[in-house]
């Protein structure tokens, strides 16, 4: 890569930045999130900001952002690539970019290209650990210039499954606004249970997020089956979307579950959190889980397979506790968790304070504008 003069190296801690994001798509779930948030952060400080991929269900939403969103099809085959390295390079003839910075392997083939043909830096972020990477996936994937990762044990996977040296790799975690999920106080918990029509007195077990693969979403309704007669006021609120959902209501009726598991349509997850006891996270695999750090901003503790973001969020039996990911280990030990109801005050309070110290998303902004400028510097 280029080799930058003293004065461009200054200047690239000075002035605006100009960032070309890849991404399979504006499709739902914690990619398209992230992207959107640092976009829509960067954007309002003063930064040039373009986005490509493919449309998708979230498209919605980054089409009413300030900056372009340019059609790009990364998540097809080669032919199809190249037509979008060919587009976004006749973008860049125009539009210069200081890095290029992608989110898929597929965007990471076309990033490649870009920043060989405009001499850029080329930024990668590990979104999800345990990817494919045996035969062809070893060969096609590319971790750019520089990988970063939200969690430690990303940064261990990435050395022990791609090779990668410790010194490629920047771990940044994500972070949330504290205002945007305040801590909730015992008037807000009785107020969003009597609107979600939740019993005021019951135990409530919550999850947020989708109902696909590998999110295990079905091992809470294996928890209430299991908590019948153990914990009869035990109430599962889940709220979310996705292709099980059909499957979850079949089981809802056929174990009679309707009068102790909810099921809500995914939209403003504050209200669940506060009317929520506990979090429950039985996911196979995770990148982070900003879930898990919106629910502990709340005040709210949470229990979650031991997956990427665990060590960054749980220390044990002070902001949560983590199981294997095993289904008999998830439902014990969510069992004895909601059992100790003034350890979940304590651990609650606790994570409030957790995530205010460390997990915030102004702490990933300015990491991630540092991460920035030092491959522009260096690039």
């Amino acid at each position: 890569m280029k080799q930058t003069s003293p004065t461009m190296a200054d200047n690239a801690f000075e002035r605006p930045l100009k960032i070309l994001h890849l991404t399979a798509g504006s499709d739902t779930g914690g990619v398209s999130r992230y992207l959107f948030d640092l976009c829509q952060a960067m954007h309002s400080q003063g930064h040039d900001v373009v986005v490509a991929g493919q449309r998708g269900a979230w498209n919605p939403l980054f089409g009413k952002a300030n900056w372009p969103w340019l059609e790009a099809p990364l998540k097809r085959g080669y032919l199809a690539l190249r037509r979008s390295a060919a587009r976004l390079a006749r973008h860049l003839d125009k539009h210069p970019v200081d890095l290029v910075h992608v989110h898929y392997r597929k965007a990471a083939i076309v990033g490649r290209w870009l920043a060989r043909r405009f001499d850029i830096p080329l930024l990668f972020t590990l979104h999800l650990t345990g990817i494919p990477m045996r035969g062809l996936w070893r060969w096609f994937s590319d971790f750019g210039d520089h990988t970063h990762v939200p969690s430690q044990m990303a940064r261990q996977w990435l050395m022990d499954c791609a090779n990668l040296d410790s010194d490629m790799i920047t771990v940044i975690p994500h972070g949330i606004d504290p205002q945007t999920f305040p801590i909730a106080d015992q008037q807000q918990r009785s107020e969003s249970r009597r609107a979600l029509g939740v019993a005021e007195d019951a135990l409530v077990a919550a999850y947020v997020g989708r109902f696909d693969e590998p999110k295990n979403e079905a091992w809470l309704l294996d928890l209430a089956v299991a908590c019948r007669r153990r914990m009869p006021r035990l109430h599962v609120l889940m709220m979310g979307q996705g292709p099980h959902e059909p499957v979850l209501r079949r089981r809802m009726a056929l174990d009679a579950l309707t009068d102790c598991v909810s099921i809500l349509p995914y939209s403003d997850p504050l209200p669940v959190y506060r009317a929520a006891d506990a979090v429950l996270l039985p996911s196979s695999h995770e990148g982070f889980s900003l879930v898990t750090t919106e629910a502990m901003s709340v005040g709210r503790p949470v229990l979650r397979t031991a997956t990427a973001g665990t060590a960054e969020h749980i220390i044990e039996g002070v902001t949560g506790r983590s199981v294997p990911v095993d289904h008999d280990a998830f439902v014990r030990g969510a069992v004895a968790f909601l059992e100790d109801q003034q350890g979940l005050i304590r651990m609650g309070q606790a994570s409030a304070r957790h995530v205010r110290g460390h997990l915030t998303f102004q702490r990933q902004l300015a990491s991630t504008l540092s991460l920035y400028r030092r491959m522009i510097r260096t690039g």
